[in-house]
């Protein structure tokens, strides 16, 4: 008996068709986030409609064999995703997937309303723990940083750039790199990777960061370097705001954090015997500055061991689809935790959704962490100043052999096919060529050799006194001379028949380790009033269309000879001296010059030395070639100038001084955006003509000017004395975020007010006829209120203002209320 069942099995495994081995596979994957490419731990792994399934492990890795297999589909799933599903029917013996998870919420999500609500719960124990973890309140720190900052172009393929008639002159650029690229579609573009030794003390603040190596490839440019800055994010998510593109978001560990986010534990896992728990974060209301993301925290202690943010396309931030961060922290004793990794993914789009995107990718790793030590107190007892970065011997030298030495990681094939391929584009006459063009565009010149030409935007323009003026720049690039830039250009008016021009010279003495120049210029030119920073020159195209109408325009000639040093010292102080000779001849509008008798000399003539002094602790800069732009300071700025008038020399007529002072600052008040102001004031002593004294700035064109006051003409009104008050608060997102239609625009909210106080001499009244020409306060106060509407189109923003004093208003309407366009680009 026992020998026919052996048999008739024997017989069965042959003869009967085997169904159930045939089915019968091996399952295998590891799943990451699309955007950070980073594991995704304890995400469910199940078959639908088995119901067979498990977790994945804590790197994101699961394998489980699969018996009768019939026709089936594979869900993955994890809170703050969408699912990733896929047939399983007609698979092999064995398989192996790598599954990339996409935020964004499951359809068939559940929220679980219970009547102890653990994520509130859990939050509160983290924040119990909050001063003790974050490592800013540690008296002091240190570790070596490893930095990699690539970008990367993404969304785009051979054969569409060929067919592109905007996108075919960058063939020869994709060409070589799709040969080496690792992923279709996504191309390399630039690298650049430091390592650095970072001190940290918290009282006195002092940091201290040694660039000891950097190594930098790829197309760079100053709108490049801008990207750059953006990309170089320290967050701390400890802290109650977490900075992103220069806007603070609110931190899911903010002290109120509660009143902004909805907290959920969706999952425990136990680790070495300790439970793990799975934070979950959301913001209450959409339009909110706020994080989506998770967390998973060690029990008992309430550490924060991996964290991940995310800000999707519903963020108020111009030109990003994405942004990621994580962070992975790991303990260095038995009871502090510290940062081990760290990155920030951004993906950059400034077209439509299926243009070219900019991705944006930095990772820092950690090691040699140093903790409450004495050498780095002892370190920072010579730091003077708050933040401080040093270089290394040849930090920019190292081989190729030493940074595989001193790596905390290998390149991936794509970072190396940056170094392989890049160099040689570098070089190639087609992308010199195309860099120019960029450049044309951007700054209006064009080279041609050592030799630029421009600028296109201002090679036409007009006004009432000039007729058509055509214009010409001429200027040297860095091929000519590095240090030194010679720039002229020669101007006609078909009307008034005459030529106008410039020539200066700029030297560069010294670039490092503080910025040293000297500047001499000659120009004679019409003039019709101060122009400011950040106004729209009147010699410039776009500006014959909008002009106030029925504005009395008044002009005058004037010649400028002047000779200015500029030194910084370090520590924010700079000193800007100047010595000028100016002479004015009225035109138009503006009382002649025989109505300024002088006693001796000659009327509308001066002489002028003068000192500038300006403080800016800790300004940033962006560097050119030849020029440096301020990228601001987290400081008050204070400036204060002092100018004395001379006669006898150069025929100069006047003898006076000036005093002016001013501080400015844009600070941050978040939730509630950023508030700017200004706050100035000056005193000039002496008789003198209206050229030589405050000319309160107005503006005669429908294009607003920050710096200017915009229902004022210019020359309307002049003070011998003055005070003055700007403010400009913009909200973000304020009321529009309640508006399903403007959140979606991201249309941003703002207000500001701006006033002057004024006061005139007698003898200055009598001198510049006042009853005639020109207007004072006499101590009554100047102001104009506005609001409106920024971030239209993510570039233009529209100001409504209202002269509000002094009173009477002016009975010309558009004296009393103006509607202003004007456009920017920023984040």
């Amino acid at each position: 008996m026992k020998f026919r069942r052996f048999l008739i099995a024997a017989l069965s495994i042959w003869i009967i068709p085997p169904v159930a081995i045939a089915q019968s596979i091996i399952l295998t994957g590891s799943i990451r986030d699309a955007h950070t490419q980073e594991p995704i731990s304890y995400a469910s792994v199940y078959l639908l409609a088995s119901g067979i399934g498990q977790l994945s492990d804590s790197s994101g890795s699961f394998s489980f064999r699969i018996i009768n297999l019939t026709a089936d589909t594979l869900v993955i799933s994890y809170v703050g995703y969408e699912d990733f599903k896929m047939p399983v029917s007609g698979l092999n013996d064995a398989v192996s997937i790598a599954v990339q998870l996409v935020r964004g919420r499951a359809n068939n999500e559940v929220v679980i309303k219970a009547s102890v609500n653990k994520g509130l719960f859990l939050w509160r124990k983290i924040m119990s723990k909050k001063q003790l973890y974050d490592r800013y309140n540690l008296p002091n720190f240190g570790y070596e940083a490893y930095n990699k900052l690539e970008i990367d172009i993404k969304n785009f393929s051979v054969d569409r750039v060929k067919n592109s008639i905007l996108l075919k002159p960058f063939s020869f650029i994709i060409k070589p790199l799709a040969e080496v690229s690792e992923t279709d579609g996504f191309l390399p573009a630039y690298l650049i990777e430091s390592v650095s030794d970072y001190s940290y003390q918290r009282n006195p603040k002092r940091k201290h960061e040694n660039i000891r190596a950097s190594n930098t490839r790829g197309f760079i440019t100053e709108s490049m370097s801008q990207l750059l800055g953006v990309m170089n994010q320290n967050v701390n998510i400890y802290s109650n705001f977490v900075n992103v593109m220069d806007k603070d978001f609110i931190s899911p560990f903010h002290d109120n954090a509660d009143n902004y986010y909805s907290f959920s534990v969706p999952d425990t896992q136990s680790v070495n015997g300790h439970p793990l728990f799975h934070f979950v974060f959301r913001p209450k209301h959409p339009g909110q500055n706020a994080f989506e993301g998770d967390a998973w925290v060690m029990g008992g202690t309430f550490q924060v061991q991996k964290i991940s943010l995310y800000l999707g396309k519903d963020a108020n931030i111009n030109y990003i689809d994405r942004i990621s961060v994580f962070q992975e922290f790991l303990p260095v004793n038995d009871s502090m935790i510290f940062l081990h990794r760290d990155k920030f993914f951004a993906d950059f789009r400034v077209l439509g959704k299926k243009s070219l995107t900019l991705t944006g990718r930095k990772t820092t790793s950690y090691k040699n962490i140093v903790i409450n030590s004495d050498s780095i107190a002892a370190h920072f007892k010579n730091q003077s100043v708050e933040e401080l970065i040093t270089t290394g011997t040849g930090f920019t030298q190292l081989t190729d052999s030493g940074w595989n030495t001193i790596r905390h990681d290998s390149l991936s094939k794509h970072e190396k096919a940056i170094y392989t391929t890049i160099d040689k584009l570098l070089h190639d006459p087609k992308y010199q060529r195309l860099q120019d063009n960029f450049k044309f565009l951007g700054s209006g010149y064009k080279n041609f050799g050592n030799i630029e030409v421009g600028k296109w935007y201002s090679l036409v323009s007009g006004n009432q006194w000039e007729g058509a003026r055509f214009r010409l720049d001429l200027g040297t690039n860095k091929g000519f001379n590095k240090n030194i830039y010679l720039h002229t250009y020669l101007a006609y008016g078909t009307r008034d028949q005459k030529f106008k021009g410039q020539a200066e010279v700029y030297w560069i003495l010294k670039r490092k380790p503080h910025w040293w120049r000297l500047h001499l210029s000659y120009a004679n030119d019409v003039n019709n009033g101060i122009s400011q920073n950040g106004q729209l020159s009147d010699d410039n195209v776009f500006s014959l269309a909008i002009r106030k109408p029925n504005s009395t325009r008044k002009f005058l000639q004037a010649k400028d000879l002047r000779f200015e040093v500029y030194k910084d010292w370090g520590k924010g102080f700079s000193t800007e001296f100047f010595a000028s000779q100016q002479q004015y001849t009225p035109l138009q509008n503006l009382p002649l010059k025989n109505n300024f008798p002088v006693s001796s000399g000659e009327a509308l003539n001066n002489f002028e030395l003068a000192i500038k002094l300006r403080f800016a602790y800790l300004e940033q800069f962006i560097i050119g070639d030849f020029f440096r732009y301020s990228a601001g300071s987290k400081w008050p700025v204070a400036e204060f100038l002092f100018a004395k008038g001379i006669t006898g020399f150069l025929n100069s007529a006047y003898s006076y001084t000036k005093y002016a002072a001013s501080v400015s600052d844009g600070i941050k008040i978040s939730p509630y955006g950023t508030l700017k102001y200004k706050v100035y004031a000056g005193k000039i002593n002496g008789t003198l003509p209206f050229t030589f004294l405050e000319n309160h700035t107005g503006n005669d064109l429908y294009y607003y000017n920050a710096g200017t006051f915009n229902l004022m003409y210019r020359f309307e009104y002049i003070s011998d004395q003055y005070a003055g008050v700007n403010i400009e608060h913009n909200i973000g997102s304020g009321l529009f975020r309640f508006i399903p239609i403007t959140r979606k625009l991201k249309w941003r909210q703002f207000w500001n007010v701006k006033t002057i106080w004024g006061s005139l001499s007698d003898k200055n009244k009598a001198l510049n006829n006042t009853t005639s020409f020109f207007k004072t306060l006499d101590g009554k106060t100047y102001l104009e209120a506005g609001t409106g509407i920024d971030n239209i189109f993510k570039i233009f923003r529209f100001d409504f203002v209202w002269r509000v004093l002094p009173r009477p208003l002016p009975v010309n309407k558009i004296s009393r209320f103006g509607i202003f366009g004007s456009f920017q680009f920023k984040f």
